[in-house]
């Protein structure tokens, strides 16, 4: 009998310990205060300590002396952060106010209660101290982690951390620690943020080492260091008998699109074998998709004995301004169509024909959220300007309207079932990006909110799809109310660079016509009759293929039936002639 799946479902705890500055955005709002160790707090600070702590000291943005001058322009990034106090035990003793406040064990009551089984935890590659002279981290987060992890021990709850990280920036983007001119890979793989172009089978050739092989393949100091890292950090989850809940690990967040996957995949590789050897083989390990999980689809770790690891990838809708100008029903079938492929591009054991699930490597979709219209960047400019100015975060007490909140619980169905793509065998689950925001400006990343106001639902038990209790997305698609008043497009799309990196054509036909070219069989299930598809969430897909299947069985036999009878006969007939 097959066992009943059990889906990884839960939450990143995003901002703990990898800093971002949407998450926390008084955190990076630093004053003249601050730099000397004197801090205070802005109100409604969410990692602030309690106001009955004697560390707390209200910011009072009204005093007329303006003791605590902002420091501008505000760092963007935690290597900006910590190089702005140029005193590092004044750094570090300003993020473990951080460490120790901003996530409490009532809010891991909380998401356990929500159906959360996993946390996955973005970690900083210093946080056991590899710190190399010339970056301005601090350690400090350590024994922090600890904590999470003895609370999550406490609550049921397994904990996935993964190295949001590297030395160099394995992308360029500030939750890399380290914002560089534009996203790149090559700070890191080749260490050299500045090259355009690379490739490790011509810089082997150039080595005089040919073509390379598995072997051969070059690894940069920084690459060598990341692993280095991976080294430290599992040794110390071994060492402090963390095994028993830190059940996964992720080796390196987001590896951007330029990476040489030579590099990638011998990384991936070494790292896989050292968390096996530090933390158990029964670890389990995820690996970044570099912006394309198609490209993995090419029998890559398909074999059994790699059962347990997980290509992973993240889909938002707001970092294009294609998909942030869309209606209700344009997102969820933006959704069901490109998420939902996209999800399903990898992997399987027939690789040409996508039908046989892979042993070894499963999907599992690491970061997503229901923020449809709002350009993070560009609103932090508006929210640290406002902090500047006044001392207050614009928006911080926003109301989400009943409509708009409607629209958002259905987006979250839609995008938990397309992702667990459950009939076709391939994903193993999601994570929520995040667990919670300060203020309201980025309220709709806020796992724990949501729930609260029922615009997010519970995580279901772990043995039901969610596609059993919320229907095919499709279904989901067509109980939307396609109001498009809620959608509030930000920035002006003129304003915008349309050779964004994230950009992508909005051509699909059930996106365009806000479902409106779909069509129901006769057994009452969706499909695009331009294309012949009834895999709105795989179901009918199957179904099919087991038709098909067993039709070729059934000729077959008929085909050999036929055959048989037709050689009795002629062997009566030349009997009967005989005799």
């Amino acid at each position: 009998m097959t066992p009943e799946k059990s889906w990884i479902r839960g939450v990143n705890l995003g901002g703990l310990f990898l800093l971002e500055r949407f998450i926390t955005p008084y955190f990076f709002a630093l004053t003249t205060c601050h730099l000397k160790g004197d801090f205070h707090f802005y109100p409604q600070q969410i990692d602030a300590p309690p106001n009955t702590s004697s560390l707390y000291k209200l910011l009072d943005s009204n005093a007329t002396d303006h003791e605590c001058v902002p420091v501008t322009p505000y760092p963007v990034d935690e290597w900006t952060l910590t190089a702005a106090f140029g005193n590092k035990s004044i750094a570090k003793q300003y993020l473990e106010i951080h460490y120790d406040n901003f996530v409490t064990k009532q809010d891991i009551d909380f998401l356990k209660q929500s159906g959360v089984t996993y946390l996955r935890v973005p970690l900083g590659h210093w946080i056991t101290g590899n710190i190399a002279d010339d970056e301005p981290y601090v350690d400090g987060g350590w024994p922090y982690f600890k904590r999470l992890v003895e609370w999550c021990r406490e609550a049921g709850i397994q904990v996935w951390p993964d190295i949001h990280t590297a030395p160099g920036s394995q992308n360029g983007f500030d939750n890399s620690g380290h914002l560089l001119s534009g996203p790149t890979c090559h700070g890191w793989d080749m260490d050299d943020a500045s090259a355009k172009e690379y490739n490790a089978t011509l810089l082997s050739m150039t080595m005089g080492l040919g073509v390379p092989g598995d072997d051969e393949v070059v690894l940069s100091k920084n690459v060598k260091r990341s692993l280095d890292i991976v080294n430290e950090i599992t040794m110390a989850i071994a060492k402090d008998n963390m095994t028993d809940v830190v059940t996964g690990f992720g080796v390196l967040n987001e590896p951007f699109a330029n990476c040489d996957m030579g590099v990638v995949r011998k990384f991936d590789s070494l790292a896989l074998d050292i968390v096996k050897r530090n933390m158990g083989s029964q670890t389990s390990i995820y690996i970044g998709d570099v912006f394309n999980a198609s490209k993995w689809n090419d029998g890559w770790w398909t074999e059994a004995r790699f059962k347990g690891t997980y290509l992973d990838s993240h889909y938002y809708h707001v970092f294009d301004e294609r998909p942030r100008h869309l209606s209700p029903r344009q997102h969820i079938a933006l959704v069901c169509q490109k998420n939902r492929r996209d999800t399903v591009a990898c992997c399987y054991q027939d690789k040409g024909n996508r039908t046989i699930p892979s042993m070894g490597m499963s999907r599992i979709i690491g970061e997503w959220s229901v923020s449809v219209d709002t350009l993070v960047c560009d609103k932090l400019d508006v929210v640290m300007s406002g902090i500047r100015t006044t001392g207050i975060a614009p928006e911080f007490d926003i109301e989400i309207s009943p409509e708009r909140m409607s629209f958002l619980r259905n987006f979250a169905e839609a995008q938990m079932v397309a992702y667990e793509a459950e009939a076709y065998g391939v994903s193993s689950g999601w994570f929520y990006w995040t667990f919670k925001t300060e203020g309201g400006a980025f309220a709709e990343w806020d796992f724990m909110r949501g729930v609260t106001e029922g615009w997010v639902p519970k995580i279901p038990e772990e043995h039901v799809a969610s596609t059993d209790l919320f229907g095919s997305c499709y279904d989901i698609l067509f109980k939307t109310t396609d109001d498009e008043s809620i959608i509030h497009e930000f920035p002006d799309p003129t304003s915008l660079d349309p050779g964004n990196w994230q950009g992508y054509p909005i051509d699909d036909d059930v996106v365009v016509s806000h479902g409106q070219s779909l069509e129901k069989d006769n057994n009452g299930e969706w499909y695009n009759p331009e294309e012949g598809d009834h895999v709105d969430h795989g179901r009918k897909k199957h179904h099919l293929n087991f038709l098909n299947q067993s039709t070729y069985l059934l000729i077959i036999f008929a085909l050999a039936s036929l055959i048989y009878i037709l050689k009795k006969r002629k062997h009566k007939s030349q009997y009967v002639e005989i005799v």
